[in-house]
């Protein structure tokens, strides 16, 4: 008779790929292949031509544990909160448990509701990781914690300001309930040119010696983050707003820019 093994599900976005695949990792050293890890992201976890959005719900279904792996830009993405959503239902009628795993960037006090009334961990923290690998061995009766360090994983652990954020990630439909909520176009424009450009010459004495025109590299997302836009508008709209001072791409990457005068 086969033995059906343990699923510990990873819920994750693309962009978090080699956070996730550091755990699985992880996970599978610790369990000695004694659980069954499921990263949808992971390389081989879905079979080639298998029917993907089948394989996530049926392990979803089935999991004893779910790791949900909160970051700058997970922690608004409605994909995840699905995830989150169909796990709560049954945490009361099986053994499941649902972790909370945070990036070092975030503060457990941005956690929203559902996920603020469980105990989460960061991933930045060495004794926080060992209490999660030691939670989850208690859950399942075994695991080998001899001479494990927390700070393995830590170390291991990615910048988030240098991943590469999955386009995917940017383009899925996003929660956002943030102060510019229902502005137009215009308004965001307005809000990136008083709040940003001009703040960066701000302390400087003409606008032809603004910061942002010494070649600076412009991250988007720190923008969305640090105003609070709406997650994607600096990339749509800031070198919109650049161009009234005369400002121009000299470098443009997906998710970042330089500018010129």
């Amino acid at each position: 008779m086969k033995i059906e093994k343990p699923i510990v599900f990873i819920s994750h976005i693309k962009t978090d790929y080699a956070i996730a695949n550091i755990l699985n990792a992880e996970i599978k050293r610790v369990f000695a292949n004694g659980v069954q890890v499921f990263a949808s992201s992971v390389p081989g976890t879905v079979k080639p031509g298998a029917d993907w959005l089948n394989e996530v719900e049926e392990n979803l279904d089935k999991a004893k544990s779910v790791i949900v792996l909160i970051t700058p830009i997970s922690i608004n993405r409605p994909w995840i909160w699905f995830e989150v959503g169909a796990s709560w239902s049954k945490t009361l009628m099986w053994s499941r448990k649902i972790y909370p795993l945070c990036s070092p960037e975030i503060d457990f006090s941005e956690l929203p509701e559902l996920l603020n009334k469980l105990q989460a961990l960061s991933l930045g923290k060495a004794s926080h990781v060992k209490l999660f690998f030691q939670t989850l061995c208690d859950q399942f009766g075994f695991g080998n914690m001899k001479g494990f360090k927390g700070s393995v994983i830590t170390t291991r652990l990615p910048k988030y300001s240098e991943l590469k954020i999955d386009q995917s990630d940017l383009t899925t439909g996003t929660i956002y309930s943030g102060p510019y909520e229902g502005y137009s176009d215009d308004e965001l424009k307005e809000v990136l040119d008083d709040n940003f450009l001009l703040q960066e010459s701000s302390n400087l004495p003409s606008i032809n010696e603004r910061t942002i025109s010494y070649g600076k590299l412009i991250q988007y997302h720190e923008i969305d983050e640090e105003l609070k836009l709406p997650p994607n508008t600096s990339k749509r709209l800031l070198k919109e707003v650049a161009l009234r001072y005369g400002l121009v791409p000299s470098q443009e990457w997906e998710n970042s820019i330089r500018f010129k005068k």
